[in-house]
Protein backbone atom coordinates (compact mmCIF):
# COMPACT_ATOMS: atom_id res chain seq x y z
CA UNK A 1 0.00 0.00 0.00
CA UNK A 2 1.37 3.38 -0.95
CA UNK A 3 2.18 6.03 1.61
CA UNK A 4 0.55 9.55 1.21
CA UNK A 5 2.91 12.22 0.71
CA UNK A 6 3.17 14.90 2.80
CA UNK A 7 1.94 18.02 3.19
CA UNK A 8 3.65 21.00 3.23
CA UNK A 9 2.46 21.82 6.97
CA UNK A 10 3.99 18.54 7.70
CA UNK A 11 7.07 19.28 6.08
CA UNK A 12 7.57 22.43 7.73
CA UNK A 13 6.79 21.13 10.70
CA UNK A 14 8.74 18.05 10.92
CA UNK A 15 11.79 20.36 9.58
CA UNK A 16 11.13 22.67 12.71
CA UNK A 17 10.82 19.89 15.12
CA UNK A 18 14.44 18.09 13.96
CA UNK A 19 16.25 21.65 13.98
CA UNK A 20 14.77 22.00 17.51
CA UNK A 21 16.17 18.55 18.84
CA UNK A 22 19.16 18.74 16.99
CA UNK A 23 19.76 22.31 18.96
CA UNK A 24 18.27 20.90 22.40
CA UNK A 25 20.45 17.65 22.23
CA UNK A 26 23.77 19.68 21.36
CA UNK A 27 22.44 22.35 24.21
CA UNK A 28 22.19 19.57 27.13
CA UNK A 29 25.34 17.85 26.12
CA UNK A 30 27.15 21.32 26.68
CA UNK A 31 24.79 22.00 29.71
CA UNK A 32 25.89 18.72 31.32
CA UNK A 33 29.29 19.30 30.83
CA UNK A 34 29.48 22.77 32.40
CA UNK A 35 26.83 22.01 34.89
CA UNK A 36 28.45 18.79 36.66
CA UNK A 37 31.62 20.49 38.32
CA UNK A 38 29.25 23.47 39.89
CA UNK A 39 26.19 21.21 41.24
CA UNK A 40 29.33 18.70 42.32
CA UNK A 41 30.76 21.59 44.45
CA UNK A 42 27.38 22.42 45.62
CA UNK A 43 26.37 19.25 46.94
CA UNK A 44 30.29 18.81 48.63
CA UNK A 45 29.06 22.11 50.19
CA UNK A 46 25.40 21.31 51.56
CA UNK A 47 27.21 18.02 52.69
CA UNK A 48 30.18 19.49 54.77
CA UNK A 49 27.44 22.33 55.98
CA UNK A 50 24.97 19.60 57.34
CA UNK A 51 27.88 17.24 59.00
CA UNK A 52 28.99 20.34 60.84
CA UNK A 53 25.10 20.95 62.01
CA UNK A 54 24.94 16.94 63.02
CA UNK A 55 28.19 16.95 64.70
CA UNK A 56 27.23 20.07 67.10
CA UNK A 57 23.44 18.63 67.45
CA UNK A 58 25.05 15.39 68.35
CA UNK A 59 26.51 17.11 71.68
CA UNK A 60 23.49 18.91 72.57
CA UNK A 61 21.62 16.37 72.59
CA UNK A 62 23.81 14.14 74.22
CA UNK A 63 23.26 11.19 71.81
CA UNK A 64 26.92 10.09 73.51
CA UNK A 65 24.91 9.03 76.44
CA UNK A 66 22.37 6.91 74.86
CA UNK A 67 23.39 4.62 72.05
CA UNK A 68 20.11 4.15 70.50
CA UNK A 69 19.49 7.73 70.20
CA UNK A 70 23.02 8.47 68.74
CA UNK A 71 21.67 5.22 66.15
CA UNK A 72 18.82 7.25 65.28
CA UNK A 73 20.77 10.43 64.58
CA UNK A 74 22.96 8.63 62.72
CA UNK A 75 19.90 7.03 60.30
CA UNK A 76 18.60 10.40 60.23
CA UNK A 77 21.67 11.73 58.21
CA UNK A 78 21.22 8.77 55.87
CA UNK A 79 17.82 9.34 55.58
CA UNK A 80 18.13 13.12 55.46
CA UNK A 81 20.94 13.14 52.66
CA UNK A 82 20.49 10.48 50.34
CA UNK A 83 24.17 10.76 49.35
CA UNK A 84 25.48 9.86 52.75
CA UNK A 85 26.10 5.95 52.63
CA UNK A 86 27.91 5.79 55.84
CA UNK A 87 28.48 7.49 58.95
CA UNK A 88 30.58 6.81 61.83
CA UNK A 89 31.12 7.77 65.27
CA UNK A 90 34.56 8.07 66.72
CA UNK A 91 35.51 9.21 70.49
CA UNK A 92 39.50 9.43 71.63
CA UNK A 93 38.65 9.86 75.80
CA UNK A 94 40.25 7.79 77.33
CA UNK A 95 41.47 6.56 73.69
CA UNK A 96 40.43 7.10 70.10
CA UNK A 97 37.52 4.12 69.58
CA UNK A 98 34.71 3.88 67.09
CA UNK A 99 31.30 4.72 69.39
CA UNK A 100 28.68 4.13 66.44
CA UNK A 101 28.40 2.83 62.63
CA UNK A 102 25.42 3.11 60.35
CA UNK A 103 27.01 0.07 58.62
CA UNK A 104 28.69 -2.37 60.74
CA UNK A 105 29.96 -4.81 57.98
CA UNK A 106 31.77 -2.06 55.97
CA UNK A 107 35.51 -0.64 56.04
CA UNK A 108 35.74 2.17 59.22
CA UNK A 109 36.11 5.43 58.55
CA UNK A 110 39.58 5.61 59.58
CA UNK A 111 41.51 9.32 59.76
CA UNK A 112 44.48 7.14 58.91
CA UNK A 113 43.01 6.40 55.34
CA UNK A 114 43.81 10.26 54.54
CA UNK A 115 46.68 11.24 52.84
CA UNK A 116 49.83 12.78 54.66
CA UNK A 117 47.88 12.48 58.04
CA UNK A 118 49.37 9.80 60.01
CA UNK A 119 47.66 10.48 63.52
CA UNK A 120 44.41 11.70 64.66
CA UNK A 121 46.62 13.97 67.07
CA UNK A 122 47.88 15.38 63.73
CA UNK A 123 44.25 16.25 62.49
CA UNK A 124 43.17 17.65 65.71
CA UNK A 125 45.89 20.52 65.77
CA UNK A 126 45.17 21.45 61.89
CA UNK A 127 45.28 25.24 62.18
CA UNK A 128 42.16 27.28 62.03
CA UNK A 129 39.81 24.25 60.78
CA UNK A 130 37.40 21.92 62.03
CA UNK A 131 36.95 19.54 58.89
CA UNK A 132 38.37 18.24 55.95
CA UNK A 133 38.09 15.51 52.95
CA UNK A 134 39.56 13.80 50.92
CA UNK A 135 38.39 11.66 48.23
CA UNK A 136 38.58 7.75 48.15
CA UNK A 137 40.81 6.27 45.36
CA UNK A 138 38.22 5.38 43.16
CA UNK A 139 37.14 8.76 43.26
CA UNK A 140 33.65 7.96 43.58
CA UNK A 141 32.84 9.01 47.48
CA UNK A 142 34.02 11.91 50.03
CA UNK A 143 35.23 10.96 53.50
CA UNK A 144 34.16 14.14 54.88
CA UNK A 145 35.76 14.39 59.19
CA UNK A 146 34.13 16.99 61.47
CA UNK A 147 35.90 17.65 64.81
CA UNK A 148 32.87 16.86 67.78
CA UNK A 149 33.92 19.85 70.48
CA UNK A 150 32.12 20.07 73.27
CA UNK A 151 32.91 22.79 75.55
CA UNK A 152 35.22 24.08 72.77
CA UNK A 153 37.66 21.20 73.33
CA UNK A 154 37.32 18.29 70.70
CA UNK A 155 35.85 15.01 72.06
CA UNK A 156 35.66 13.12 69.07
CA UNK A 157 34.88 13.12 65.36
CA UNK A 158 31.81 12.51 63.00
CA UNK A 159 33.04 10.74 59.59
CA UNK A 160 30.75 10.84 56.84
CA UNK A 161 31.01 8.77 53.74
CA UNK A 162 29.02 10.90 51.12
CA UNK A 163 28.55 9.40 47.31
CA UNK A 164 29.77 11.81 44.04
CA UNK A 165 27.36 9.82 41.91
CA UNK A 166 24.34 11.93 43.92
CA UNK A 167 25.63 15.23 42.33
CA UNK A 168 25.72 13.41 38.59
CA UNK A 169 21.64 12.90 39.32
CA UNK A 170 21.28 16.19 40.64
CA UNK A 171 22.66 17.56 37.46
CA UNK A 172 20.76 14.74 35.25
CA UNK A 173 17.59 15.83 37.18
CA UNK A 174 18.07 19.45 36.19
CA UNK A 175 19.15 18.92 32.04
CA UNK A 176 16.12 16.57 32.30
CA UNK A 177 14.14 19.35 33.62
CA UNK A 178 15.44 22.03 31.20
CA UNK A 179 14.77 19.03 28.13
CA UNK A 180 11.00 18.59 29.44
CA UNK A 181 10.20 22.23 29.18
CA UNK A 182 12.17 22.66 25.78
CA UNK A 183 10.33 19.68 24.69
CA UNK A 184 6.65 21.33 25.66
CA UNK A 185 7.93 25.10 24.41
CA UNK A 186 8.54 22.74 20.93
CA UNK A 187 4.91 21.48 21.60
CA UNK A 188 3.47 24.61 22.09
CA UNK A 189 5.57 26.37 18.64
CA UNK A 190 4.20 23.76 16.63
CA UNK A 191 1.24 24.14 17.88
CA UNK A 192 1.37 27.81 16.79
CA UNK A 193 2.97 26.70 13.13
CA UNK A 194 0.06 24.46 12.73
CA UNK A 195 -2.95 27.23 13.42
CA UNK A 196 -0.83 29.52 11.14
CA UNK A 197 -0.65 27.09 8.80
CA UNK A 198 -4.71 26.13 9.11
CA UNK A 199 -5.59 30.10 8.61
CA UNK A 200 -2.70 31.12 6.23
CA UNK A 201 -1.84 28.38 3.94
CA UNK A 202 -4.01 25.65 4.27
CA UNK A 203 -7.45 27.00 4.58
CA UNK A 204 -6.72 29.22 1.29
CA UNK A 205 -5.04 25.90 -0.50
CA UNK A 206 -8.10 24.07 -0.01
CA UNK A 207 -10.72 26.67 -1.15
CA UNK A 208 -8.16 27.21 -4.32
CA UNK A 209 -8.10 23.21 -4.62
CA UNK A 210 -12.30 23.41 -3.99
CA UNK A 211 -12.69 25.89 -7.04
CA UNK A 212 -10.52 23.59 -9.22
CA UNK A 213 -12.03 20.28 -8.57
CA UNK A 214 -15.29 22.13 -9.23
CA UNK A 215 -14.07 23.89 -12.61
CA UNK A 216 -12.59 20.08 -13.30
CA UNK A 217 -16.42 18.81 -12.93
CA UNK A 218 -17.70 21.74 -15.72
CA UNK A 219 -18.84 24.65 -12.74
CA UNK A 220 -16.76 27.47 -14.27
CA UNK A 221 -18.93 29.84 -12.74
CA UNK A 222 -17.46 28.84 -9.19
CA UNK A 223 -15.23 31.77 -7.56
CA UNK A 224 -12.76 31.49 -5.07
CA UNK A 225 -12.72 33.90 -1.71
CA UNK A 226 -9.95 36.25 -1.75
CA UNK A 227 -9.51 36.03 2.41
CA UNK A 228 -5.79 38.38 2.34
CA UNK A 229 -3.92 40.33 -0.04
CA UNK A 230 -0.70 38.06 0.13
CA UNK A 231 0.48 35.49 -2.10
CA UNK A 232 -2.06 33.06 -1.79
CA UNK A 233 -4.71 35.86 -2.07
CA UNK A 234 -2.96 36.98 -5.89
CA UNK A 235 -2.87 33.42 -6.68
CA UNK A 236 -6.55 33.04 -5.64
CA UNK A 237 -7.06 36.41 -7.76
CA UNK A 238 -5.12 34.99 -11.01
CA UNK A 239 -7.09 31.78 -10.66
CA UNK A 240 -10.37 33.81 -10.52
CA UNK A 241 -9.52 35.55 -13.40
CA UNK A 242 -8.60 32.69 -15.62
CA UNK A 243 -11.82 30.51 -15.03
CA UNK A 244 -13.90 33.91 -15.85
CA UNK A 245 -11.49 33.30 -19.26
CA UNK A 246 -12.34 29.68 -19.80
CA UNK A 247 -16.44 30.60 -19.03
CA UNK A 248 -16.60 33.10 -21.49
CA UNK A 249 -14.51 31.04 -23.85
CA UNK A 250 -16.56 27.60 -23.08
CA UNK A 251 -20.03 29.72 -23.35
CA UNK A 252 -19.44 31.06 -26.76
CA UNK A 253 -18.12 27.82 -28.04
CA UNK A 254 -21.20 26.15 -26.33
CA UNK A 255 -23.89 28.01 -28.92
CA UNK A 256 -21.46 27.55 -31.45
CA UNK A 257 -21.99 23.83 -30.98
CA UNK A 258 -25.70 23.76 -30.50
CA UNK A 259 -26.52 25.69 -33.65
CA UNK A 260 -24.72 23.41 -35.22
CA UNK A 261 -25.56 19.90 -33.71
CA UNK A 262 -29.39 20.63 -33.87
CA UNK A 263 -30.26 19.84 -37.06
CA UNK A 264 -27.69 16.42 -36.54
CA UNK A 265 -29.82 15.66 -33.42
CA UNK A 266 -33.04 15.84 -34.98
CA UNK A 267 -32.19 13.43 -37.94
CA UNK A 268 -30.35 11.24 -35.41
CA UNK A 269 -33.40 10.87 -33.56
CA UNK A 270 -35.56 10.24 -36.73
CA UNK A 271 -32.93 7.46 -37.72
CA UNK A 272 -33.25 5.80 -33.95
CA UNK A 273 -37.16 5.85 -34.65
CA UNK A 274 -36.65 4.44 -37.85
CA UNK A 275 -34.26 1.41 -37.18
CA UNK A 276 -36.73 0.63 -33.66
CA UNK A 277 -39.12 -0.06 -35.66
CA UNK A 278 -37.28 -1.91 -38.47
CA UNK A 279 -35.84 -4.28 -35.69
CA UNK A 280 -39.48 -4.94 -34.04
CA UNK A 281 -40.95 -5.85 -37.43
CA UNK A 282 -38.09 -7.88 -37.78
CA UNK A 283 -38.39 -9.79 -34.59
CA UNK A 284 -42.40 -10.52 -35.31
CA UNK A 285 -41.88 -11.30 -38.62
CA UNK A 286 -39.02 -14.03 -37.60
CA UNK A 287 -41.30 -15.31 -34.77
CA UNK A 288 -44.54 -15.49 -36.70
CA UNK A 289 -42.57 -17.59 -39.24
CA UNK A 290 -41.28 -20.01 -36.34
CA UNK A 291 -44.77 -20.32 -34.91
CA UNK A 292 -45.99 -21.56 -38.83
CA UNK A 293 -43.11 -23.79 -39.17
CA UNK A 294 -44.18 -25.36 -35.68
CA UNK A 295 -47.99 -25.31 -36.97
CA UNK A 296 -47.23 -27.72 -39.79
CA UNK A 297 -44.51 -29.48 -38.52
CA UNK A 298 -47.67 -30.63 -35.54
CA UNK A 299 -49.70 -31.19 -38.09
CA UNK A 300 -47.63 -33.20 -39.98
CA UNK A 301 -46.56 -34.88 -36.97
CA UNK A 302 -50.06 -35.69 -35.84
CA UNK A 303 -50.68 -37.20 -39.27
CA UNK A 304 -47.82 -39.54 -38.60
CA UNK A 305 -48.33 -40.96 -35.64
CA UNK A 306 -52.48 -41.34 -35.51
CA UNK A 307 -52.48 -44.35 -36.81
CA UNK A 308 -49.78 -46.38 -34.89
CA UNK A 309 -50.70 -44.01 -31.77
CA UNK A 310 -54.43 -45.98 -32.18
CA UNK A 311 -53.22 -49.05 -32.58
CA UNK A 312 -50.72 -48.65 -29.42
CA UNK A 313 -53.90 -47.87 -27.78
CA UNK A 314 -55.90 -50.84 -28.69
CA UNK A 315 -53.39 -53.44 -27.54
CA UNK A 316 -52.57 -51.51 -24.60
CA UNK A 317 -56.88 -51.72 -23.98
CA UNK A 318 -56.91 -55.49 -24.24
CA UNK A 319 -54.13 -55.99 -22.38
CA UNK A 320 -55.55 -53.52 -19.32
CA UNK A 321 -58.58 -55.84 -19.53
CA UNK A 322 -56.62 -59.25 -18.81
CA UNK A 323 -55.53 -59.17 -15.65
CA UNK A 324 -51.78 -60.90 -14.57
CA UNK A 325 -51.84 -60.85 -11.23
CA UNK A 326 -49.00 -58.91 -11.14
CA UNK A 327 -49.77 -55.84 -9.32
CA UNK A 328 -46.49 -54.13 -10.55
CA UNK A 329 -47.06 -55.32 -14.30
CA UNK A 330 -51.00 -53.71 -13.91
CA UNK A 331 -49.62 -50.48 -12.77
CA UNK A 332 -47.29 -49.70 -15.43
CA UNK A 333 -50.08 -50.85 -18.14
CA UNK A 334 -52.73 -48.73 -16.22
CA UNK A 335 -49.62 -45.64 -16.66
CA UNK A 336 -48.98 -46.45 -20.26
CA UNK A 337 -52.58 -46.12 -21.05
CA UNK A 338 -52.79 -42.75 -19.41
CA UNK A 339 -49.86 -41.84 -21.44
CA UNK A 340 -51.29 -43.16 -24.39
CA UNK A 341 -54.00 -40.18 -23.83
CA UNK A 342 -52.04 -37.65 -22.62
CA UNK A 343 -49.93 -38.10 -26.22
CA UNK A 344 -53.50 -37.84 -27.69
CA UNK A 345 -54.06 -34.54 -25.80
CA UNK A 346 -50.91 -33.17 -26.46
CA UNK A 347 -50.63 -33.89 -30.44
CA UNK A 348 -54.25 -32.25 -30.28
CA UNK A 349 -53.06 -29.48 -28.30
CA UNK A 350 -49.73 -28.62 -30.46
CA UNK A 351 -51.75 -28.62 -33.38
CA UNK A 352 -53.09 -25.28 -31.73
CA UNK A 353 -49.53 -24.26 -30.17
CA UNK A 354 -49.76 -20.49 -30.79
CA UNK A 355 -53.72 -20.36 -29.59
CA UNK A 356 -53.96 -22.08 -26.20
CA UNK A 357 -53.75 -25.39 -24.09
CA UNK A 358 -57.04 -26.22 -23.07
CA UNK A 359 -56.12 -26.67 -19.32
CA UNK A 360 -58.20 -29.19 -17.22
CA UNK A 361 -58.24 -27.78 -13.46
CA UNK A 362 -58.18 -30.28 -10.46
CA UNK A 363 -55.77 -31.24 -7.45
CA UNK A 364 -52.61 -32.74 -8.38
CA UNK A 365 -49.85 -34.40 -5.95
CA UNK A 366 -47.04 -33.00 -7.34
CA UNK A 367 -44.45 -35.41 -5.26
CA UNK A 368 -46.36 -38.34 -6.64
CA UNK A 369 -46.45 -36.91 -10.34
CA UNK A 370 -42.69 -36.68 -10.30
CA UNK A 371 -42.59 -40.25 -8.85
CA UNK A 372 -44.51 -40.95 -11.92
CA UNK A 373 -42.12 -38.94 -14.20
CA UNK A 374 -39.10 -40.45 -12.90
CA UNK A 375 -40.44 -43.98 -13.10
CA UNK A 376 -41.41 -43.68 -17.07
CA UNK A 377 -38.13 -42.64 -17.64
CA UNK A 378 -36.28 -45.02 -15.35
CA UNK A 379 -35.65 -47.62 -18.56
CA UNK A 380 -33.43 -44.76 -19.99
CA UNK A 381 -32.01 -42.82 -16.71
CA UNK A 382 -30.62 -46.41 -15.69
CA UNK A 383 -29.23 -47.48 -19.26
CA UNK A 384 -27.07 -43.79 -19.10
CA UNK A 385 -26.04 -45.04 -15.34
CA UNK A 386 -27.83 -41.39 -14.26
CA UNK A 387 -28.78 -41.23 -10.80
CA UNK A 388 -31.93 -39.81 -9.12
CA UNK A 389 -31.86 -38.10 -6.37
CA UNK A 390 -35.50 -36.49 -4.83
CA UNK A 391 -36.26 -34.01 -2.18
CA UNK A 392 -39.48 -32.69 -1.30
CA UNK A 393 -40.37 -30.57 2.04
CA UNK A 394 -42.24 -31.87 4.46
CA UNK A 395 -46.21 -31.44 4.40
CA UNK A 396 -45.64 -30.55 0.65
CA UNK A 397 -49.46 -29.52 -0.03
CA UNK A 398 -51.76 -30.73 -3.50
CA UNK A 399 -51.99 -27.58 -5.97
CA UNK A 400 -54.78 -27.03 -8.34
CA UNK A 401 -53.50 -27.56 -12.18
CA UNK A 402 -53.67 -29.77 -15.19
CA UNK A 403 -51.27 -32.91 -13.96
CA UNK A 404 -51.17 -34.58 -17.39
CA UNK A 405 -49.68 -31.21 -19.03
CA UNK A 406 -47.36 -30.38 -15.92
CA UNK A 407 -46.21 -34.24 -16.03
CA UNK A 408 -45.47 -33.51 -19.89
CA UNK A 409 -43.26 -30.21 -18.59
CA UNK A 410 -41.45 -32.41 -16.04
CA UNK A 411 -40.38 -35.17 -18.82
CA UNK A 412 -39.46 -32.83 -21.33
CA UNK A 413 -36.78 -31.66 -18.27
CA UNK A 414 -35.76 -34.82 -17.85
CA UNK A 415 -34.71 -35.76 -21.34
CA UNK A 416 -33.03 -32.92 -21.91
CA UNK A 417 -31.42 -33.90 -18.82
CA UNK A 418 -30.73 -37.22 -19.56
CA UNK A 419 -29.09 -35.52 -23.45
CA UNK A 420 -26.83 -33.34 -21.40
CA UNK A 421 -25.45 -36.43 -19.29
CA UNK A 422 -24.62 -38.94 -22.00
CA UNK A 423 -21.58 -40.53 -20.18
CA UNK A 424 -23.73 -40.06 -16.71
CA UNK A 425 -24.26 -38.05 -13.81
CA UNK A 426 -27.10 -37.18 -11.53
CA UNK A 427 -30.39 -35.78 -11.67
CA UNK A 428 -31.73 -34.22 -8.67
CA UNK A 429 -35.39 -33.11 -8.37
CA UNK A 430 -36.43 -30.72 -5.23
CA UNK A 431 -40.09 -29.53 -4.44
CA UNK A 432 -39.91 -26.70 -2.09
CA UNK A 433 -42.82 -25.10 0.01
CA UNK A 434 -42.99 -22.42 0.20
CA UNK A 435 -41.28 -21.07 -2.90
CA UNK A 436 -38.83 -18.15 -2.63
CA UNK A 437 -40.27 -17.43 1.00
CA UNK A 438 -43.86 -16.83 -0.43
CA UNK A 439 -46.38 -19.54 0.93
CA UNK A 440 -48.92 -19.13 -1.99
CA UNK A 441 -46.39 -20.53 -4.75
CA UNK A 442 -44.29 -23.57 -4.84
CA UNK A 443 -40.88 -24.21 -6.77
CA UNK A 444 -39.95 -27.57 -8.46
CA UNK A 445 -36.11 -27.41 -9.27
CA UNK A 446 -34.43 -30.13 -12.21
CA UNK A 447 -30.47 -29.97 -11.89
CA UNK A 448 -28.32 -32.36 -13.61
CA UNK A 449 -24.59 -32.47 -13.76
CA UNK A 450 -23.67 -32.06 -17.66
CA UNK A 451 -22.04 -30.00 -19.62
CA UNK A 452 -24.02 -27.01 -18.98
CA UNK A 453 -25.40 -24.35 -21.53
CA UNK A 454 -23.49 -21.39 -23.01
CA UNK A 455 -24.95 -17.78 -21.83
CA UNK A 456 -25.60 -16.58 -25.55
CA UNK A 457 -27.25 -19.99 -25.49
CA UNK A 458 -29.03 -19.55 -22.69
CA UNK A 459 -30.61 -16.75 -23.35
CA UNK A 460 -32.81 -18.11 -26.23
CA UNK A 461 -33.72 -21.81 -25.28
CA UNK A 462 -37.35 -21.26 -24.68
CA UNK A 463 -37.79 -19.72 -28.30
CA UNK A 464 -40.10 -22.00 -30.39
CA UNK A 465 -37.94 -23.80 -33.08
CA UNK A 466 -34.30 -23.11 -31.33
CA UNK A 467 -32.42 -26.04 -30.80
CA UNK A 468 -28.60 -26.85 -30.69
CA UNK A 469 -29.10 -30.78 -31.22
CA UNK A 470 -27.89 -32.05 -34.51
CA UNK A 471 -30.63 -32.61 -37.31
CA UNK A 472 -32.86 -35.16 -36.43
CA UNK A 473 -32.74 -35.34 -33.29
CA UNK A 474 -34.64 -32.25 -31.91
CA UNK A 475 -37.33 -29.30 -33.31
CA UNK A 476 -36.42 -27.26 -31.09
CA UNK A 477 -39.67 -26.51 -29.36
CA UNK A 478 -39.45 -29.21 -26.22
CA UNK A 479 -38.52 -26.38 -24.00
CA UNK A 480 -40.85 -23.62 -26.18
CA UNK A 481 -44.02 -26.14 -25.23
CA UNK A 482 -42.95 -26.06 -21.34
CA UNK A 483 -42.03 -22.14 -20.60
CA UNK A 484 -46.25 -22.38 -22.38
CA UNK A 485 -47.44 -24.61 -19.93
CA UNK A 486 -46.20 -22.88 -17.12
CA UNK A 487 -47.04 -19.29 -17.87
CA UNK A 488 -50.60 -20.61 -18.81
CA UNK A 489 -50.63 -22.25 -15.23
CA UNK A 490 -49.87 -18.50 -14.39
CA UNK A 491 -46.10 -19.67 -13.37
CA UNK A 492 -42.89 -19.32 -14.36
CA UNK A 493 -39.72 -21.57 -15.37
CA UNK A 494 -35.98 -20.14 -15.85
CA UNK A 495 -32.83 -21.64 -16.07
CA UNK A 496 -29.28 -21.01 -14.63
CA UNK A 497 -26.22 -22.77 -15.82
CA UNK A 498 -22.69 -22.97 -15.62
CA UNK A 499 -20.58 -24.81 -18.28
CA UNK A 500 -18.82 -27.94 -17.20
CA UNK A 501 -20.88 -27.98 -13.73
CA UNK A 502 -24.52 -28.49 -14.90
CA UNK A 503 -28.13 -26.96 -15.70
CA UNK A 504 -31.20 -26.00 -13.11
CA UNK A 505 -34.44 -25.68 -14.15
CA UNK A 506 -36.85 -24.26 -11.56
CA UNK A 507 -40.55 -24.00 -11.81
CA UNK A 508 -42.61 -21.64 -9.37
CA UNK A 509 -46.40 -22.25 -9.78
CA UNK A 510 -49.19 -20.84 -7.46
CA UNK A 511 -51.24 -23.22 -5.02
CA UNK A 512 -54.02 -22.67 -7.13
CA UNK A 513 -53.30 -22.06 -11.02
CA UNK A 514 -56.52 -21.97 -11.69
CA UNK A 515 -57.01 -18.21 -10.15
CA UNK A 516 -53.40 -17.05 -12.09
CA UNK A 517 -54.05 -19.22 -15.52
CA UNK A 518 -53.00 -17.34 -18.73
CA UNK A 519 -54.19 -17.07 -21.94
CA UNK A 520 -50.99 -17.02 -24.74
CA UNK A 521 -52.01 -15.03 -28.09
CA UNK A 522 -53.40 -16.92 -30.52
CA UNK A 523 -52.71 -17.60 -34.22
CA UNK A 524 -54.98 -19.93 -35.96
CA UNK A 525 -53.39 -22.64 -37.98
CA UNK A 526 -55.73 -24.90 -39.57
CA UNK A 527 -54.79 -28.66 -38.70
CA UNK A 528 -55.95 -32.48 -39.65
CA UNK A 529 -57.96 -34.40 -37.61
CA UNK A 530 -55.97 -36.85 -35.23
CA UNK A 531 -56.42 -39.44 -33.26
CA UNK A 532 -59.91 -39.78 -30.55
Amino acid sequence: MALKPSGLQTKVILLFAVTVISVVTISTFIAMILTGPLVEEEVYRRALAQARLIAHALVNERAFDDPQALMRGLRQIENDLPSVKQADVFLHNPEHHLLATTDSSAEHLELDHISNISTYNEYENLPSEDAITIETPDGDFWIMGVTILKQGNPIGCLMLKVSKSHSGDVTRNLVLQNLVVLLASLGVVALVIHIFFLRSVRAPMKEMVRVMEAAESGELSVRARVASPDETGQLATHLNRMLARIENFNAELARQVEGATAELARRNEELRRINEELFDTQRKLARSERLAVAGQLAASLAHEIGTPLNSISGHVQLLARRPTGDEVADRRLRIIESQIDNIVRSVKQLLAWTRKFELQMGPVNLPRLVEESVLLSSPSLEHRHIKVKTEIDRNFPDIVADGGYLQQVFLNLINNSMDAMPRGGELRLRLRHPAEGDPREVSIEVEDTGEGIAPETLAHIFEPMFTTKRMGTGAGLGLAICDQIVRQHGGVIRATSRIKQGTVFTIVLPLDCSEKSETPPAVTIASPSVVS
